[in-house]
């Protein structure tokens, strides 16, 4: 009889157990509807946050009581033995078991080695997650590297569908990340996601600058003597990431002076902002073009485009995509042959490939090909390609070494007759450093 009554204390409890789990309302459209209020102002998501991390202890607390009442129960009901003592098989690691206690100051990481940090979290991006410690400073880890986060504030997260579903969300609450699961709580609401459905991660409250990037390229290449020319090249990426988008923008520049001719004065720049639709897949809402160079007979030369683009591979040591769409271009020749119109504009195709490989823990190569089909007037055929490797020196310093290749299939002529060669080749070794 008392074994029975025993386990029917014991039922209650673990039914009264999976009722308050079930008031939290994990996963249900009530906790995802809450997550998804992202604009509030800085007092009230203050208290929210408050309210979230009282009701976390509490259920931590009920839980313990819980588990102390069943276990007073039954050593008064049923006499149980004393447990025969084993010979542990294997040392457990203390830093398996520990957990830092709760800090309204810090957000913590844990890495796979075991060891955590302290500082703030920044973003994840790209399969890299940067956080910034005050001893360590601006630190970027891979994914796989981190096991375990805890935030002190609310965070914003975007995540895909399940089962690979195009639909995406953007949740925001306080942020756990538990071995393979993401959980978001506010208030009594959860919401638990794996981590293979998150897209990225934005710091709540970050600042605007927070989430910009780039990198910047000097080269610079002098004789004197006998021969006098000056050979320099620029070169500028920026990169604005938000938990969806992505807003991108690159410039070259090369001028070459030998004695007092010019040899060589182009520039060319672009950007693009694209939208992630699934964790894969981006829609290319636009892309713009500057292009300039007089030698290849092309006094200017702008375009814009739309198109949609897939990640074939995309992790934290490689990026491999693919973009296709279409557009339009305006073109002014900076000479023509009598009775010719010195200006041209087309429709266009583009196909666009990126390879970006970290091929060490100090080497770094890129691909980065283009190209379009257009009419006759504007060359039919026209690509960019630009390669490189890039050696880290020093924190953020790096030495690079780029191909660039243009090519133009039907170059036009310009006043006097002359027809400008398909293909424009450039060797750069530069110093670059990202910021």
């Amino acid at each position: 009889m008392r074994l029975l009554f025993c386990w029917m204390i014991l039922a209650g409890t673990a039914f009264a157990q999976d009722t308050s789990v079930k008031t939290n309302e994990v996963n249900s459209a009530a906790a995802k509807a809450a997550m998804s209020v992202l604009k509030k102002d800085e007092a009230a998501e203050a208290a929210e946050v408050a309210e979230t991390v009282r009701i976390a202890a509490e259920s931590t607390n009920d839980v313990v009581v819980v588990e102390e009442t069943k276990i007073d129960l039954i050593k008064k009901l049923v006499k149980v033995p004393e447990p025969v003592t084993k010979k542990k098989e294997k040392e457990i690691d203390p830093w398996e078991a520990f957990m830092p206690p709760p800090d309204s100051k810090f957000d913590w990481i844990q890495l796979t080695s075991g060891e955590w940090l302290k500082g703030d979290f920044k973003v994840l991006y790209d399969y890299e997650l940067e956080f910034d410690s005050d001893e360590m400073d601006l630190q970027t880890f891979d994914i796989e590297d981190v096991k375990r986060m805890r935030t002190r504030n609310m965070k914003t997260i975007f995540i895909q569908g399940e089962g690979g579903r195009r639909d995406t969300e953007v949740l925001r609450g306080m942020l756990e990340i538990r071995e393979n699961e993401v959980v978001l709580r506010r208030a009594e609401h959860e919401v638990v996601v794996p981590r293979s459905r998150v897209i990225s991660i934005a710091g709540g409250r970050q600042r605007e600058r927070d989430n910009w990037s780039g990198m910047l390229s000097f080269g610079l290449n002098a004789r004197g003597g006998n021969t006098e020319t000056t050979d320099t090249t620029v070169m500028a990426n920026i990169k604005r990431r938000t938990a969806a988008t992505r807003l991108t923008s690159d410039y070259i520049a090369n001028y070459s002076k030998s004695a007092d001719f010019e040899t060589a004065n182009n520039q060319r720049w672009n950007a693009s902002f694209d939208r992630f639709l699934t964790a894969r897949f981006f829609w290319q809402v636009f892309a713009v073009e500057y292009y300039r160079d007089p030698f290849s007979n092309i006094d200017s030369q702008y375009s814009v485009s739309t198109g949609t683009g897939y990640d074939i591979v995309h992790s934290s040591k490689m990026e491999w995509n693919v973009s296709l769409g279409g557009g339009y271009q305006n073109q002014v020749f900076d000479s023509v042959e009598a009775g010719n119109d010195p200006k041209s504009s087309s429709a266009f195709g583009t196909f666009g490939m990126l390879f970006d490989y970290e091929v060490s823990g100090n080497l770094d190569y890129l691909f980065d090909y283009s190209m379009r089909w257009l009419n006759e007037a504007n060359g039919t055929y026209t690509h960019h390609m630009l390669t490189k490797l890039s050696f880290d020196l020093f924190k953020d310093l790096d030495l690079d070494v780029s191909l660039i290749w243009d090519r133009v299939q039907n170059p036009q002529a310009d006043s006097d007759g002359s027809i400008p060669k398909q293909d424009d080749y450039q060797l750069i070794v530069s110093l670059a450093y990202d910021f």
